[in-house]
């Protein structure tokens, strides 16, 4: 039995290379388990550096000096960011605010549309019903803004550290990007000098991950600018946020798009009611997810990520359980990594 366990050993980690990664593997996990919330301004960094590195050896490849690309690409991601902070990110928060003022008033409609039910479909519903459901539903209410009142704590107290964090990035992205040469020459150096398998496993996800990163990046803004044209053009209310969830919904596969919907659906219920302009918002609005994933999607992520749909939903589930946001947010490019580790992986198991 021992030695049925130390040939199987033997042939999973044939050599020291495969020993070594999986090492690395392992520590990155629990890295990440437990110290992801603290890791957080270090792998945003991380991943601005990975969209901008392509921007720059571009500039590159027209025949810039490489410090003049990098000053140019540097200088694009701090205007980039101030026109958020300054503009978009403050509308967003007052029309966040907006919503919760207005919470109270729709509750109230909605009771008061409830109480009229059983007068207006006696063969429907009874009155017993609808208070017993008035009930469960304030007893629902009041365990909902208990939690909302201790976020909101919360967010108090987080104030500081996202302050902290927000002057952290542009410093972490100015030496991701400047010294990124040193920094992977550095974790070179602690591999071993083998790395055959590491070097497959790296052109397969930089050649799938460097598409994926950007594509998303051309998609987060191409939707939400449409979805903030398409509202605009219906006068509803709360664009500015109701764009950003719709563009950022594409970083969820598949479900992202049908959660992002239900705000989208109240919000012009609640101003449109159910009339021919609700509708209308809504076909409208179901077309641009059609053609997302029918016509653009297909044109930007054509060679991009090459994983069945199944497998990113799956990918999506479990690690974001384990994760939490930054596993629905990685779960396609840790899908990409463990489908890489699979194809370079020496393959000894059948011998």
């Amino acid at each position: 039995m021992l030695e049925d366990i130390n040939n199987l050993f033997k042939k999973i980690f044939s050599n020291e290379e495969t020993l070594v990664f999986s090492l690395l593997l392992l520590s990155a996990f629990f890295i990440l388990f437990f110290l992801g919330g603290i890791l957080t301004p270090f792998l945003i960094g991380i991943i601005f550096s990975y969209l901008l590195v392509g921007m720059q050896t571009r500039l590159e490849s027209f025949g810039l000096r490489s410090i003049i690309a990098f000053f140019i690409t540097y200088g694009f991601f701090l205007l980039l960011g101030v026109a958020l902070m300054v503009w978009l990110a403050p509308l967003v928060y007052q029309q966040l605010q907006s919503i919760v003022l207005e919470v109270p008033k729709w509750l109230n409609s909605f009771l008061i549309f409830a109480q009229d039910i059983p007068d207006k479909y006696p063969d429907l519903v009874s009155s017993d019903q609808i208070t017993s459901f008035l009930q469960s539903l304030s007893g629902q209410i009041t365990t909902l803004s208990q939690d909302f009142l201790k976020a909101g704590i919360t967010g108090i107290q987080n104030t500081v550290t996202i302050a902290i964090n927000l002057l952290l990035l542009p410093i972490l992205v100015f030496f991701f990007l400047y010294d990124r040469e040193r920094i992977i020459s550095g974790i070179l150096n602690i591999l071993p000098k083998e790395r055959k398998m590491l070097k497959n496993i790296w052109l397969e996800m930089d050649g799938q991950l460097s598409n994926y990163a950007r594509g998303k990046a051309i998609e987060i803004v191409i939707v939400g600018l449409a979805a903030a044209i398409l509202f605009l053009y219906f006068g509803l209310e709360y664009v500015a946020l109701l764009s950003v969830l719709v563009g950022f919904s594409v970083l969820i596969p598949f479900l992202g798009a049908l959660i992002v919907t239900i705000p989208v659906a109240a919000i012009g219920l609640l101003q449109f009611n159910f009339t021919f302009d609700f509708w209308l918002l809504m076909g409208s609005y179901v077309a641009l997810q059609i053609l997302d994933g029918n016509l653009l999607v297909p044109i930007l992520f054509s060679d991009a990520v090459k994983l069945h749909p199944v497998m990113i939903i799956l990918a999506v589930f479990v690690f974001g359980s384990l994760f939490g946001f930054w596993g629905v947010f990685f779960a396609i490019p840790i899908a990409t990594l463990i489908k890489a580790i699979w194809n370079a992986w020496p393959k000894k198991l059948s011998e």
